[in-house]
């Protein structure tokens, strides 16, 4: 397979188990993704695992939320940790609330990506009231970077390993 093959692969079972999750006849879920964003390939980078399981902790003590069951993926599309939580019991807006609040904190922040997924779609963060990500370069809305093209794909990667390697030496 391709790189690229990879990574579609990955993304397809990232998909599969989100269905298998929101589909649940019994009882109500969402979902809680929490991966990271690599520019280039490949989408596993050294210490990779120890910033998402990081994240995953920091998302269960500031929202006081477990989920009812959780796994790890490791494949193509790079690592990742998803969660399935009781709609009845926790609420998806708080938990992207804090899900913002992590990105927007920790040191790894900038480079990850968690998305709180229900049986309606995903939770914007604009739709949300929270500001578009910026650019790890630049400043810039990150859409508009990543849409032109600003910026190389070494570049990219280059600073995410940086920022992964500083989250990773207050571990």
């Amino acid at each position: 397979m391709t790189p690229l093959e990879e990574v579609l692969a990955g993304r397809d079972e990232r998909a599969a188990w989100q269905r298998l999750w929101l589909e649940a006849t019994e009882g109500s879920y969402f979902i809680c993704q929490i991966g990271l964003n690599i520019p280039g390939y490949p989408k596993r980078i050294p210490r990779d695992i120890e910033i998402v399981r990081k994240c995953r902790k920091y998302l269960m003590d500031h929202a006081h939320a477990v989920p009812s069951e959780e796994r790890y993926l490791e494949n193509g599309a790079g690592v990742c940790w998803q969660g399935a939580f009781d709609a009845l019991k926790f609420e998806a807006a708080a938990l992207k609330k804090c899900a913002v609040e992590a990105e927007n904190s920790m040191t790894a922040g900038r480079v990850l990506d968690i998305d709180i997924i229900t049986r309606e779609g995903s939770l914007s963060r604009t739709r949300m009231g929270f500001p578009e990500r910026r650019c790890l370069l630049c400043g810039e809305r990150a859409k508009v970077c990543a849409r032109l093209g600003t910026h190389s794909q070494p570049e990219l990667r280059e600073k995410v390993i940086r920022i992964i390697n500083a989250a990773s030496l207050e571990m």
